[in-house]
């Protein structure tokens, strides 16, 4: 019984070992693309809008946001850490053209 463990636990460790080379380009593109968007963060036409304290005030401010229509893009409420002129705190965005 132990060895045909042993075995599985092999053929295991050498299946992951051969599904991880293959996805390495794969997530090195990611990672590129990722570090180019966050270089340009917040992205043109995007506006962080608070900051709010809780993430329970972000997101009653995002739907009053989402019901009023006005804006043709959100994007849901998240922590910054502050940068530029943005304090810390949650913050939704909005797409405006």
């Amino acid at each position: 019984m132990k060895v045909r463990r042993l075995h599985s636990a092999v053929l295991a460790v050498a299946l992951g070992v051969g599904v991880l080379a293959s996805a390495a380009p794969a997530v090195a593109a990611t990672q590129t693309s990722t570090a180019v968007v966050a270089a340009n963060w917040p992205a043109p036409d995007w506006y962080l809008q608070g900051p709010y304290q809780t993430m329970a005030d972000c997101d009653l401010a995002f739907d009053d946001a989402a019901l009023n229509g006005q804006y043709t893009g959100l994007a849901y409420c998240h922590w910054f850490r502050g940068g530029g002129p943005y304090p810390p705190g949650f913050y939704y965005e909005v797409y405006i053209p």
